[in-house]
C-alpha cells in the first residue's frame, strides 16, 4: 500500500496546529498568547501525531518558526500557502480562470520561489496545503501550479483537498443552479490534476438538535467507497478528514468510540492517512454561537481536552499495526448486518461484493470488513460501524473456505490464532477494529 511520503506509516496530521500570537483566519486577525512553544508542539507529538498542518500561520517567519521547532522533535510540517499577497491563496482565489492563471503564476514565481526555498532547508517541511475544497473551475490552474510545484521541489506533497458528497451543484462546479454529480467532480479532478495523492473530507457524525438525537450521514460509506476506488484505479493513496470539532449539526467529538469509528472505518476503505478537523479549538467562538462552535481535541488556551486522550488511543492502537496494515493493498468491502432482513442506510449502494476466501459473517453488530491482498497474501480489516454513540460491542463470527492460521491486530496487541472449523471468532468493541492476517491454510 503506498504513502505519498514514502515512510512506512500511517499518516495523522493535527490540522489547525498551535496558533502563534498574531493568528489569523482569512483577514481576521486573533491576538493570542504565542502557542507555537516546544510545549504545545511537543504536545502533538506526544499525542502520536507525525505531522502538523499549519492553518493560523499567515507569515514567511511564522511558518520558518514552527519548521524549526518540528526540525527538533522530528514532526513533520504542512504549509497552507496564504501569505497576503502574491501567493498560490490569491491565484486560487482570484485568478484561476486558465489564461489568468498562467499569466498571474508566473508573475509571482519569483517570491513564491524565494519563500518555498527557505522552507525546503527545513526536514521538517514535506509540502503544502494548496488548496481546500475547490470547485471543478479552478481545477485546470491547480495543475498549473501542481506541477510548477512539482518541477521546482521533486517528492514534496501538493495537496488539494475535495469536498465531500453532500456539497451541492454549485459547490462542486463553480457554477450557479448546475446540476450536483460527484463521481463527475472526482473524475474531473483526476482526470485534469492528475494528483499523486487524493484527499477529502466528510462529517459523519450527526445530531438532531431539535429532537436530541444522534445519527449518521446515510452516504458516508458510500463516499468512502467513491474514493477508494477511484484511489486504487489511479494507484495512488488516500487520506480522510476526521470530525474532531463540534459544529453545525456535528457532534461536539470527546470519545474513544467517536474517533476510532471515524478511523478504523476508513481503514477498511484502505485509507493510509487522517487529518483532524480540528487539533486546535476554533478561535473567536464563544458559547452558544449560532454556528454551535464547540471544542477539539485542545482548547483556545492549549488545555489538553478528553478528545486528546481519546486520540492518543486510538493513534497508538493503529501505530502498533500499522507497518503490517501498509503491506497490503484494498481490494474491496463486504457489509454485515446485524440481523437478517434489516436495512442500514450506510449499505444503501454499495457495490454488492463477495470474497472467494472469506465465506460469511455472523454479528450481533453491523460491521464492514475491509478485504486487503498482495503477493499471494491476504488479510481483512473488521471495523465495527454501530453508531458510536450507543457503544454496542460486536461479537463476530468470521466464516471462511477452510481453516487459516491468522495473525490478529487488535486493541494495540498482536496475536496468534487458528480458525476452528473454517471460523474465527472476534469481539470488536464500539467504534473499533480487528485487523486480520492470513498466513497459510492449515
Amino acid at each position: 500500500m503506498k504513502t505519498i511520503s514514502g515512510k512506512n506509516r500511517f499518516q495523522f496530521v493535527a490540522y489547525m496546529s498551535p496558533p502563534p500570537a498574531d493568528a489569523r483566519d482569512g483577514k481576521k486577525t486573533f491576538s493570542v498568547k504565542n502557542f507555537v512553544t516546544e510545549e504545545h508542539f511537543g504536545n502533538v507529538k506526544m499525542c502520536g501525531f507525525n505531522r502538523l498542518s499549519a492553518i493560523y500561520e499567515h507569515t514567511e517567519e511564522q511558518y520558518l518558526q514552527s519548521m524549526a521547532l518540528c526540525d527538533r522533535l522530528d514532526l513533520e510540517y504542512t504549509v497552507r500557502e496564504q501569505v497576503e499577497g502574491e501567493s498560490l491563496r490569491d491565484l486560487f482565489r482570484d485568478h484561476w480562470e486558465t489564461e489568468e492563471a498562467a499569466a498571474y503564476l508566473k508573475k509571482i514565481q519569483p517570491q513564491l520561489k524565494s519563500r518555498f526555498d527557505k522552507y525546503a532547508k527545513h526536514p521538517s517541511f514535506v509540502g503544502i496545503l494548496a488548496s481546500d475544497e475547490p470547485h471543478a473551475g479552478k481545477f485546470p490552474a491547480l495543475k498549473l501550479a501542481q506541477d510548477w510545484f512539482e518541477r521546482n521541489y521533486p517528492g514534496k506533497e501538493f495537496e488539494v483537498n475535495l469536498l465531500p458528497d453532500y456539497a451541492n451543484g454549485e459547490q462542486l462546479t463553480g457554477i450557479k443552479g448546475a446540476e450536483k454529480n460527484y463521481c463527475k467532480h472526482v473524475d474531473d479532478f483526476v482526470n485534469i490534476v492528475r494528483p499523486k495523492f487524493l484527499s477529502y473530507d466528510y462529517y459523519p457524525l450527526m445530531i438532531d438538535r431539535e429532537k436530541n438525537e444522534y445519527y449518521i450521514r446515510s452516504t458516508y460509506l458510500k463516499n468512502l467507497e467513491i474514493i477508494a476506488k477511484k484511489a486504487k484505479e489511479q494507484h495512488v493513496p488516500f487520506r480522510v478528514f476526521l470530525l474532531t470539532l463540534g459544529h453545525w449539526s456535528c457532534r461536539t467529538v470527546t470519545t474513544y468510540e467517536e474517533i476510532a469509528w471515524q478511523v478504523y472505518t476508513a481503514m477498511a476503505y484502505g485509507a493510509t492517512g487522517a487529518q483532524t478537523f480540528t487539533y486546535w479549538t476554533m478561535l473567536g467562538h464563544k458559547p452558544n454561537n449560532p454556528e454551535h462552535v464547540t471544542t477539539a481535541l485542545v482548547g483556545v488556551n492549549g488545555e489538553l481536552l478528553p478528545a486528546w486522550y481519546a486520540m492518543r488511543e486510538v493513534i497508538s492502537e493503529v501505530r502498533s499495526f500499522e507497518q503490517a496494515f501498509l503491506q497490503f493493498d484494498w481490494q474491496k468491502c463486504l457489509y454485515c448486518l446485524s440481523e437478517e432482513g434489516r436495512e442500514n442506510p450506510l449499505f444503501q449502494e454499495l457495490d454488492k461484493n463477495k470474497d472467494d476466501i472469506l465465506q460469511g459473517v455472523n454479528t450481533d453488530a453491523d460491521v464492514v470488513v475491509g478485504c486487503f491482498g498482495r503477493d499471494g497474501r491476504r488479510a481483512y480489516l473488521v471495523s465495527n460501524v454501530s453508531d458510536p454513540a450507543y457503544r454496542l460491542t460486536a461479537a463476530i463470527e468470521i466464516r471462511f473456505y477452510g481453516d487459516y492460521n491468522v495473525t490478529v491486530y487488535q486493541n494495540g496487541k498482536k496475536y496468534v490464532a487458528v480458525t476452528d472449523g473454517n471460523r474465527l471468532l472476534l469481539s470488536v468493541r464500539s467504534g473499533s477494529g480487528a485487523f486480520v492476517v492470513l498466513e497459510g491454510k492449515r
